[in-house]
């Protein structure tokens, strides 16, 4: 197919007669009304809308594979999940010295992580990476939940393990803040992966909604706690008990956690890995700590340059707004973004990166 072909959205969720009966079991399950019910399923089933890609000609960053085609060619590889078929991407070197499966956040799919991907082959590491359930090139009408990226990563490390491009190779992880989550997680159901980088990495994603409503509309949001526990058991089985703890301990294997310090999408001392720390028993886990440019949530991996280039366009684009008495239009900004030093804009944290690859090193020599 062809790199950007059509999907058909297809989502084996419950249909609206099978929903009825799901709300009315939850309502009995959890001791609230039907209606109270039906309310906190459509919230929850809101948040979680289906993704598709951006607008490539009014968006900057080496996030358009098309920009980086040329250095970072890539096979298209489909293969199932619990939902849907999955389109991944797979990026071959030869002779590779074991294979990396990045995992992508939310609201965001696999290229978005170009930058990132193009360092571990350029260091050796054929990748793998996928856009999650009903995210751009993969099937499904919606992304379904937050622990839909652990299962979605399980059924990846399933595939690549049994595909020629995986099988027999060491395999090292990389997650950022959703996938941060299913990368660590997903080590309790797979022990044996080699090394595991986690950016910006969020905890739990079975308690993630009701942390994240805190955050907003405080203890409000426990109210609905009972029905979310009970939906997200019935949408994900036995997925919801895995969090990045027990994943990271369930292995011995050198687990490198990169947190900002002012991350306000993945709070340091609330959603984040980093607030549990004390209960990894794993001993080989190693923490870096993003200040300035690199304390935000997707700083963390972006050098000084690409973020002081990012607040720079930001400000072009405000002057602009400012001297003209209104936003651009699309023509304008078509012409604006086709200005845009893309590979500046994309330039990753390279003491982080080196990081990365000093922990799958360690990985590759046990």
């Amino acid at each position: 197919m062809s790199e950007q072909g059509a999907v058909t959205p297809k989502n084996k969720k419950t249909g609206k007669g099978l929903k009825k009966v799901a709300i009315a079991v939850l309502a009995s399950l959890a001791g609230v009304s039907v209606t109270e019910v039906a309310a906190a399923v459509v919230a929850y089933d809101a948040i979680f809308p289906r993704y598709e890609r951006p607008d490539y000609r009014i968006t900057a960053g080496l996030y358009d594979y098309s920009r980086i085609a040329d250095v970072l060619p890539r096979e298209v590889m489909r293969f199932p999940s619990r939902e849907a078929e999955l389109c991944g991407y797979y990026y071959a070197v030869e002779n590779p010295r074991g294979l990396v499966v990045v995992a992508h956040g939310f609201h965001a799919g696999a290229d978005e992580y170009l930058p990132i991907i193009e360092v571990m082959v350029q260091a050796g590491y054929a990748v793998f990476t996928y856009d999650v359930t009903g995210t751009y090139d993969s099937e499904g009408d919606s992304v379904i939940g937050m622990c839909q990226s652990l299962i979605d990563l399980d059924y990846a490390l399933n595939f690549v393990k049994n595909n020629a491009i995986g099988r027999g190779l060491p395999i090292f992880l990389i997650g950022h803040s959703w996938g941060g989550y299913a990368a660590a997680s997903v080590m309790a159901l797979h022990p044996d992966v080699k090394g595991c980088a986690l950016l910006a990495p969020m905890y739990n994603g079975a308690t993630m909604m009701v942390e994240k409503g805190e955050q907003y509309v405080g203890k409000l949001a426990y109210m609905s706690k009972p029905v979310f526990d009970v939906y997200q058991r019935m949408l994900f089985g036995d997925y919801v008990k895995y969090n990045g703890v027990m994943g990271i301990s369930a292995t011995t294997a050198n687990v490198l956690i990169a947190q900002g310090i002012d991350d306000a999408v993945i709070t340091m001392d609330g959603q984040s890995i980093t607030a549990h720390r004390g209960e990894i028993t794993n001993p080989n886990v190693t923490y870096y700590f993003g200040r300035g440019s690199q304390g935000s949530h997707t700083g963390i991996w972006h050098s000084d340059a690409a973020e002081e280039y990012a607040r720079k366009l930001q400000s072009d684009i405000k002057r602009f707004e400012i001297e003209n008495g209104r936003k651009m239009t699309y023509e304008e900004q078509v012409a604006f973004y086709g200005t845009v030093d893309h590979r500046l804009y994309s330039e990753v944290n390279g003491e982080l990166m080196a990081l990365i690859l000093a922990t799958f090193e360690k990985g590759l020599q046990k």
